[in-house]
């Protein structure tokens, strides 16, 4: 008899099972008894939670062979524990369409063929249950103090995978995404493969997920051959996962430490201040098996000064951290300014990196963290994919340019590649006063909304972005047809009847996008 739980087998040791017969079901004897009922009415769905031994006189279930079936199938289907049925005055057998019923699900039933006392029967197994219930509090108790003690003295992964063994002994296999899994004990390779092939759905596991910062970084798993979890189990299992999250975020502060000492190399790779082979031994001290064939520079923006949020920095770049690693990517970070600059190092080629990054902040963009940094005033930009790590500096350069561009323009995009004609603006401005270019062209226009207050440039934007579709322009912008019309008119008047024919609609629409680019938004 286990210590923690109660089995139907431990149930049939009781001095009142004396006279008990189980006349179906034995493949169930190991089901868990996690409370006994006295139930005399068919209709059981209200009364049970699941897990209870149900003991019946079967006053109910006497005169139709149907009701007796949907008792027992109630039953199945609540997940008791187990059906004891006292012959005498009411019952004298079982149909064999019950035991066949009970047969197939492994529901075991019992019956008396004697007279019981359920009264004395539901204080014996209750007072059975409430002991073991206080043993398991201060057994779990007990655990959590040695985690804790554990914890004071600097134990690492396999330490705590250790200590929730002895206790269960049980198959303990723990997996971060990306990794291969810890088995504790280790088990042959054969057997290893096996488990790792099973559903991880199969009733042989439990599994509890480890989140890191808000991701699901790994897995803390029990096997069992029999699949009978007991609650003690399932506590130990909930207590252990809390130790490791805990270690892990430990050894992510750690990393933080050592971060603010490469900072100073990792400042001077991208101001080009490293040679190609400087650049190698730094990333061998920190990856000894260096095989990356891309990468690129990742900024985050943060709205405050740095003394005012540390706090959600820290937060931050563990999130994006543990974010890049998940999906393959070796992240080194610093921070300069407002600013905390990834160099984001991959093992795949420039293409499928810029592929797995586009999914993955894809994917970020629906999380409540990204919304929250959104609303906080937190700006993301992404520069060059590169293919060597001498052109980090290239990739860090463009990620400055993009999120300048982010800041002043509204994009859908933080990508360096997808914002090519801003970036083509942004260099042009560099090398001529593009204010006095766009002038030429529309100043005309915007000197007319100054002084009639009107909304010509929104319309022309709209206009061109609707490929001249009047219908799709009047919906746009909230105004009946025979308003843009005249809207239309005017903008003919200012600009040339030919604005929207060939070079000349073409130059617009650069002009409209170098505007607002360049126009001081503050």
């Amino acid at each position: 008899m286990s210590q923690y739980k109660l089995q139907v087998k431990d149930v049939l040791e009781n001095e009142y099972f004396r006279s008990a017969e189980v006349v179906a079901g034995q493949g169930g004897l190991l089901r868990i008894v996690k409370w006994a009922h006295v139930i005399e009415i068919v209709q059981v769905d209200n009364f049970l939670a699941g897990d209870e031994l149900v003991l019946t006189t079967g006053i109910s279930l006497q005169h139709h062979l149907e009701d007796f079936l949907f008792f027992v199938e109630s039953l199945i289907h609540k997940k008791c524990a187990a059906l004891c049925i006292e012959y005498g005055t009411y019952l004298h057998s079982i149909p064999e369409v019950i035991v066949s019923l009970a047969n197939r699900h492994d529901f075991p039933i019992i019956v008396f063929h004697e007279t019981v006392p359920f009264v004395r029967i539901t204080q014996d197994l209750h007072s059975q249950i409430m002991n073991q219930q206080y043993l398991m509090i201060s057994s779990l108790e007990t655990y959590s103090q040695t985690l804790n003690k554990n914890a004071l003295l600097g134990q690492n992964t396999d330490d705590i995978l250790q200590t929730i063994y002895q206790t269960l002994r049980t198959q303990i296999i723990f997996s971060i995404k990306g990794r291969d899994p810890i088995f504790f004990p280790n088990m042959p390779l054969a057997k290893r493969q096996q488990l790792l092939t099973m559903p991880k759905t199969a009733p042989q596991f439990k599994h509890e997920p480890i989140f890191i910062v808000d991701q699901h970084y790994a897995d803390l798993t029990l096997y069992r051959a029999d699949g009978l979890f007991s609650e003690f189990e399932l506590l130990i299992l909930d207590r252990t996962a809390t130790a490791l999250a805990q270690l892990l975020m430990r050894d992510f502060y750690i990393e933080e430490k050592r971060d603010i000492e490469d900072a100073t190399i990792l400042a001077d790779w991208i101001d080009q201040k490293l040679t190609k082979e400087e650049i190698y031994k730094f990333i061998v001290a920190h990856h000894s098996n260096y095989t990356y064939y891309s990468s690129a520079v990742f900024i985050l923006s943060s709205p405050y000064t740095i003394m005012r949020a540390q706090e959600d920095i820290v937060y931050s770049k563990l999130y994006y951290r543990n974010l890049f690693e998940q999906n393959g990517f070796t992240p080194f970070l610093f921070e300069r300014k407002s600013y905390v600059v990834f160099i984001l190092l991959h093992t795949k080629d420039s293409k499928a990196s810029r592929e797995l990054l586009n999914s993955l902040f894809a994917t970020l963009q629906h999380t409540d963290f990204y919304k929250k940094q959104l609303l906080q005033g937190y700006q993301l930009a992404i520069g060059k994919v590169v293919s060597d790590v001498e052109e980090i500096p290239k990739s860090y350069h463009t990620a400055l340019e993009t999120l300048y561009i982010c800041r002043k323009v509204q994009t859908t995009s933080f990508f360096y590649d997808d914002l090519h004609l801003y970036h083509l603006i942004y260099k042009l401005q560099m090398q001529v006063n593009l204010q006095e270019v766009i002038q030429d062209y529309l100043q005309p226009v915007i000197d007319y909304d100054k002084k009639y207050n009107s909304k010509l440039l929104e319309t022309l934007q709209v206009y061109l972005q609707t490929n001249g579709s009047k219908q799709q322009t009047a919906k746009q912008l909230f105004i009946v047809r025979q308003t843009l019309y005249h809207r239309l008119k005017k903008l003919e008047n200012l600009l040339g009847e030919n604005f929207m024919k060939g070079h000349n609609r073409i130059t617009l629409e650069f002009m409209l996008l170098a505007n607002s680019l360049i126009e001081d938004k503050e």
